[in-house]
Protein backbone atom coordinates (compact mmCIF):
# COMPACT_ATOMS: atom_id res chain seq x y z
CA UNK A 1 0.00 0.00 0.00
CA UNK A 2 1.40 3.42 -0.98
CA UNK A 3 1.80 6.15 1.58
CA UNK A 4 -0.03 9.47 1.23
CA UNK A 5 3.18 11.25 0.18
CA UNK A 6 3.90 8.67 -2.50
CA UNK A 7 0.44 9.19 -3.95
CA UNK A 8 1.02 12.94 -3.82
CA UNK A 9 4.04 12.94 -6.11
CA UNK A 10 3.21 14.77 -9.35
CA UNK A 11 5.20 15.93 -12.34
CA UNK A 12 5.53 19.70 -12.74
CA UNK A 13 7.88 20.86 -15.46
CA UNK A 14 9.75 17.57 -15.36
CA UNK A 15 10.48 17.86 -11.63
CA UNK A 16 8.73 15.74 -9.01
CA UNK A 17 6.95 17.69 -6.27
CA UNK A 18 6.47 15.88 -3.00
CA UNK A 19 4.03 16.67 -0.19
CA UNK A 20 6.97 16.89 2.19
CA UNK A 21 8.52 19.66 0.04
CA UNK A 22 5.29 21.65 0.33
CA UNK A 23 5.60 21.53 4.12
CA UNK A 24 9.28 22.52 4.37
CA UNK A 25 9.48 26.17 5.42
CA UNK A 26 10.01 28.22 8.55
CA UNK A 27 7.09 30.49 9.49
CA UNK A 28 7.91 34.18 10.06
CA UNK A 29 7.79 35.15 13.74
CA UNK A 30 4.62 36.69 15.16
CA UNK A 31 5.38 38.66 18.31
CA UNK A 32 2.48 41.09 18.62
CA UNK A 33 0.14 40.99 21.60
CA UNK A 34 -3.65 41.10 21.70
CA UNK A 35 -3.95 43.31 24.80
CA UNK A 36 -2.81 46.93 24.99
CA UNK A 37 -2.96 49.44 27.83
CA UNK A 38 -5.78 51.96 27.59
CA UNK A 39 -6.63 55.17 29.40
CA UNK A 40 -6.02 54.84 33.13
CA UNK A 41 -6.79 51.32 34.38
CA UNK A 42 -8.48 50.26 31.12
CA UNK A 43 -7.11 47.81 28.58
CA UNK A 44 -7.88 47.33 24.89
CA UNK A 45 -8.44 43.79 23.65
CA UNK A 46 -8.00 43.00 19.96
CA UNK A 47 -10.86 41.71 17.82
CA UNK A 48 -10.69 37.93 17.36
CA UNK A 49 -8.58 37.17 20.41
CA UNK A 50 -9.93 33.63 20.81
CA UNK A 51 -9.27 32.86 17.15
CA UNK A 52 -5.83 34.42 17.46
CA UNK A 53 -4.94 32.20 20.42
CA UNK A 54 -5.94 29.07 18.49
CA UNK A 55 -4.09 30.17 15.36
CA UNK A 56 -0.89 31.21 17.12
CA UNK A 57 -0.76 28.13 19.30
CA UNK A 58 -0.75 26.00 16.14
CA UNK A 59 1.51 28.46 14.29
CA UNK A 60 4.24 28.35 16.92
CA UNK A 61 4.05 24.55 17.28
CA UNK A 62 4.64 23.93 13.55
CA UNK A 63 8.42 23.58 13.94
CA UNK A 64 7.92 20.83 16.53
CA UNK A 65 5.56 18.69 14.44
CA UNK A 66 6.75 15.10 14.16
CA UNK A 67 5.44 14.25 10.70
CA UNK A 68 3.67 15.61 7.63
CA UNK A 69 0.20 14.74 8.97
CA UNK A 70 0.74 16.77 12.12
CA UNK A 71 2.05 19.68 10.01
CA UNK A 72 -0.99 19.48 7.75
CA UNK A 73 -3.36 19.39 10.75
CA UNK A 74 -1.59 22.41 12.20
CA UNK A 75 -1.97 24.30 8.91
CA UNK A 76 -5.69 23.42 8.88
CA UNK A 77 -6.20 24.85 12.38
CA UNK A 78 -4.31 28.01 11.38
CA UNK A 79 -6.40 28.40 8.22
CA UNK A 80 -9.71 28.02 10.09
CA UNK A 81 -8.82 30.27 13.02
CA UNK A 82 -7.25 33.00 10.87
CA UNK A 83 -10.15 33.00 8.44
CA UNK A 84 -12.57 33.27 11.35
CA UNK A 85 -10.70 36.25 12.85
CA UNK A 86 -10.53 37.84 9.40
CA UNK A 87 -14.32 37.51 8.96
CA UNK A 88 -14.92 38.93 12.44
CA UNK A 89 -12.75 41.96 11.65
CA UNK A 90 -14.59 42.55 8.37
CA UNK A 91 -17.96 42.30 10.18
CA UNK A 92 -16.87 44.97 12.68
CA UNK A 93 -15.79 47.24 9.84
CA UNK A 94 -19.02 46.53 7.96
CA UNK A 95 -21.14 47.47 10.99
CA UNK A 96 -19.21 50.72 11.34
CA UNK A 97 -19.52 51.56 7.63
CA UNK A 98 -23.22 50.72 7.63
CA UNK A 99 -23.73 53.25 10.43
CA UNK A 100 -22.24 55.95 8.20
CA UNK A 101 -23.95 54.91 4.95
CA UNK A 102 -27.31 53.81 6.48
CA UNK A 103 -28.03 51.10 3.89
CA UNK A 104 -31.32 49.37 4.70
CA UNK A 105 -31.58 46.90 1.79
CA UNK A 106 -29.48 43.78 2.45
CA UNK A 107 -28.62 43.33 -1.24
CA UNK A 108 -27.49 46.95 -1.56
CA UNK A 109 -25.44 46.53 1.64
CA UNK A 110 -23.74 43.42 0.23
CA UNK A 111 -22.94 45.20 -3.05
CA UNK A 112 -21.71 48.34 -1.28
CA UNK A 113 -19.97 47.08 1.84
CA UNK A 114 -20.06 43.29 1.72
CA UNK A 115 -17.25 41.50 3.54
CA UNK A 116 -15.39 40.62 0.29
CA UNK A 117 -15.73 44.25 -0.88
CA UNK A 118 -14.29 45.57 2.38
CA UNK A 119 -11.42 43.09 2.30
CA UNK A 120 -10.61 43.92 -1.32
CA UNK A 121 -10.65 47.69 -0.86
CA UNK A 122 -9.00 48.02 2.56
CA UNK A 123 -6.83 44.89 2.78
CA UNK A 124 -5.96 43.67 -0.76
CA UNK A 125 -3.04 41.51 0.43
CA UNK A 126 -5.25 39.87 3.02
CA UNK A 127 -7.76 39.08 0.29
CA UNK A 128 -5.19 37.29 -1.89
CA UNK A 129 -3.64 35.41 1.04
CA UNK A 130 -7.08 34.29 2.26
CA UNK A 131 -7.43 32.29 -0.95
CA UNK A 132 -4.66 29.93 0.25
CA UNK A 133 -6.59 29.24 3.46
CA UNK A 134 -9.83 28.68 1.55
CA UNK A 135 -8.11 26.29 -0.87
CA UNK A 136 -6.61 24.26 1.99
CA UNK A 137 -9.86 24.08 3.95
CA UNK A 138 -11.99 23.09 0.95
CA UNK A 139 -9.40 20.56 -0.21
CA UNK A 140 -9.11 18.84 3.18
CA UNK A 141 -12.86 18.93 3.83
CA UNK A 142 -13.49 16.80 0.73
CA UNK A 143 -12.46 13.19 1.47
CA UNK A 144 -12.20 12.38 -2.23
CA UNK A 145 -9.20 14.74 -2.64
CA UNK A 146 -5.76 13.18 -2.64
CA UNK A 147 -2.41 14.87 -2.16
CA UNK A 148 -1.50 18.44 -1.29
CA UNK A 149 1.07 19.37 -3.90
CA UNK A 150 -1.30 21.91 -5.48
CA UNK A 151 -1.81 23.76 -2.19
CA UNK A 152 0.29 26.64 -0.90
CA UNK A 153 0.74 25.66 2.74
CA UNK A 154 3.25 28.43 3.36
CA UNK A 155 0.64 30.87 1.99
CA UNK A 156 -1.67 29.85 4.85
CA UNK A 157 1.06 30.78 7.32
CA UNK A 158 1.67 34.05 5.48
CA UNK A 159 -2.06 34.79 5.78
CA UNK A 160 -1.88 34.25 9.54
CA UNK A 161 1.25 36.41 9.80
CA UNK A 162 -0.29 39.15 7.67
CA UNK A 163 -3.43 39.36 9.80
CA UNK A 164 -1.99 38.95 13.30
CA UNK A 165 1.38 40.67 12.86
CA UNK A 166 1.17 43.16 10.01
CA UNK A 167 -2.46 44.21 10.58
CA UNK A 168 -2.56 44.08 14.37
CA UNK A 169 -3.65 47.73 14.50
CA UNK A 170 -6.77 46.87 12.48
CA UNK A 171 -7.64 44.24 15.09
CA UNK A 172 -7.53 47.04 17.66
CA UNK A 173 -9.94 49.10 15.56
CA UNK A 174 -7.45 51.27 13.66
CA UNK A 175 -8.39 50.60 10.05
CA UNK A 176 -7.21 52.20 6.80
CA UNK A 177 -9.20 55.32 5.98
CA UNK A 178 -12.37 54.14 4.18
CA UNK A 179 -13.25 57.64 2.93
CA UNK A 180 -13.95 57.59 -0.79
CA UNK A 181 -13.51 53.82 -1.09
CA UNK A 182 -17.15 52.87 -0.52
CA UNK A 183 -20.30 54.25 -2.00
CA UNK A 184 -23.91 53.19 -1.88
CA UNK A 185 -24.33 50.71 -4.75
CA UNK A 186 -27.98 49.95 -5.41
CA UNK A 187 -29.21 46.47 -6.24
CA UNK A 188 -31.39 45.87 -9.32
CA UNK A 189 -34.62 46.09 -7.34
CA UNK A 190 -33.67 49.40 -5.70
CA UNK A 191 -32.52 50.88 -9.03
CA UNK A 192 -35.95 50.16 -10.53
CA UNK A 193 -37.74 52.07 -7.75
Amino acid sequence: MASYTEIDNTQLGGQAVNAEDNLQFIPKPIDTVCIRPGEGPNVHIAIGTIQRIAALRAYHSYGNCRDWMEKLSTAYVIALATRSADALLMQHIQNDLNGHLSIVCSKCREASIGLPVIRERLFPNLKSLREHANALIHHLDDPSNKGISGLNIEGVFNYCHHLFQENIDALFGIIPNPHGRFEHTKCKKCRRK
